[in-house]
């Protein structure tokens, strides 16, 4: 009797940690629980960002925290002092900034104004815009990166190195080029490693 060929075994897909990227100086720890992270009256263009916190093997991670910061759309950020240093705040006044747990899927969701680029004296440069998130989940590694957009001309001339700009940290909007009075949306998944 004839034995039958075994199959090959698939592999099973691992999704790459997302890069890490520099804090900055601008972090709050325990932000206000809110997805709007834009005061109301406040003008800019809109955009909308989701997606999932997953693990490598792309299992969804459920109550993970997404911390989001940005600068206002001068390029200001809402805690940083005239001398660019980050200042106290109350939490009444965190209003380019917020927390969002993810849900059952993983999912999360939040609404910014697209933030403006700003000057870095230290390397003499301007920044490409970028929206700094810190993700933490029980049993996971925190990250800490930085997302950043197509179209900015500043992307390939940031500050160089790994905690700067990256392509794989664009998120690509619809409509491409922001139109007066329609939210441009994204989507961007954020990867963890497992903690060791």
């Amino acid at each position: 009797m004839a034995s039958k060929a075994s199959s090959p075994k698939l592999r099973a897909r691992r999704f790459p940690v997302t890069p890490g990227q520099v804090e900055g100086p601008y972090f709050i720890a325990d932000a206000k629980l809110q997805s709007k992270l834009f005061p109301s009256g406040a003008v800019g263009e809109e955009v909308r960002i989701n997606g999932q916190v997953i693990c490598q093997d792309g299992t969804a991670i459920v109550g993970a925290t997404v911390s989001v910061w940005v600068a206002d759309p001068a390029g200001r950020y809402d805690n940083q002092a005239d001398d660019g240093s980050a200042k106290p705040i109350a939490v009444k006044e965190h209003r380019y900034r917020g927390r969002i747990i993810s849900d059952q899927s993983g999912g999360y969701a939040f609404r910014i104004l697209r933030p403006g680029n700003y000057f870095d004296s230290g390397y003499n440069l301007w920044r490409p815009a970028h929206i700094h998130v810190l993700v933490e989940a029980k049993g996971y590694e925190t990250l800490t990166t930085q997302l950043y957009f197509e179209d900015d001309a500043h992307n390939t001339l940031d500050i160089p190195g790994d905690d700067f700009f990256q392509p794989e940290l664009v998120v690509r909007l619809n409509p491409a080029v922001a139109i007066t009075g329609v939210a441009q949306k994204g989507s961007f998944n954020f990867v963890l490693a497992k903690a060791s």
